[in-house]
């Protein structure tokens, strides 16, 4: 009891400004922001500044994700924005996208937390964004899924079987699917729908080609599986994300 007592008075202690995200400044790759009920942005570290392209950070406080993002993705994080402050439950590891001003996709992973004031009452949400692919770098050497990963990133516009992934590996069906969800908290089949979707990114910004031809070179069934998978990560469909970012 001491013990909490001592952290609860080191906490109050704290001036209101402490400004604990700065913090976040000096960790490579960690994203941190803050938003209150109503979803505005009011702390966010240099890197997301730099992310959505505000040199100056006063700039950036009371600007909701509606301002930053298509309108289909701000609605999906302004959706789990309510539910952490309605449930006062976190969401942790969510595998999201953000879209740079440039069209270029990135993927990253989310934290979500209730932010609660000292009388308890929750007042926001706070949370970090990491990017993905750090996942795949925090891998050991020795990792059963590397075969796996090396095989799904040389081929991954073509049919890829999960049981052939698994047998590369050296794990069953069942061993595979839980130790790449566990390292890259998605799926193997959802990681093999992101990077086609990554890829049909390049293509609708870079070329001309109809969307049906880009649908088949990059493995999906059609063009009507490729709007639908392209629209439910990337918040638009593939023909509005061709006329934005072209």
């Amino acid at each position: 009891m001491e013990n909490a007592e001592l952290r609860n008075r080191f906490l109050d202690r704290i001036q209101p400004d402490g400004a604990f995200q700065l913090l976040f400044n000096h960790l490579p790759g960690i994203l941190f922001f803050a938003k209150d009920c109503e979803g505005r942005l009011l702390a966010a570290n240099r890197g997301l500044l730099d992310l959505y392209g505000y040199q100056n950070e006063e700039d950036f406080w009371g600007v909701t994700d509606f301002e930053l993002l298509p309108r289909s993705l701000a609605e999906k994080f302004r959706k789990d924005d309510r539910q952490v402050v309605a449930t006062g439950k976190p969401l942790l590891e969510m595998v999201e996208v953000f879209i740079s001003r440039q069209g270029i996709p990135a993927w990253f992973l989310t934290n979500k937390i209730p932010i609660r004031s000292k009388e308890g009452d929750i007042i926001g949400v706070m949370g970090t964004i990491q990017d993905f692919d750090q996942q795949r770098e925090l891998l050991p050497a020795d990792s059963d899924i590397l075969p796996a990963l090396s095989f799904m990133g040389a081929n991954f516009s073509r049919e890829i079987s999960i049981p052939g992934l698994a047998e590369k590996s050296g794990l069953s069906v069942r061993q595979f699917e839980r130790k790449f969800k566990e390292h890259l908290k998605t799926p193997p089949q959802q990681y093999i729908i992101k990077m086609r979707v990554h890829a049909a990114c390049d293509e609708l910004r870079r070329s001309r080609k109809p969307l049906a031809e880009i649908a088949t070179e990059l493995g999906f069934y059609d063009q009507a599986a490729f709007s639908r998978q392209f629209r439910k990560h990337m918040g638009m469909t593939p023909l509005h994300y061709r006329k934005e970012y072209r």
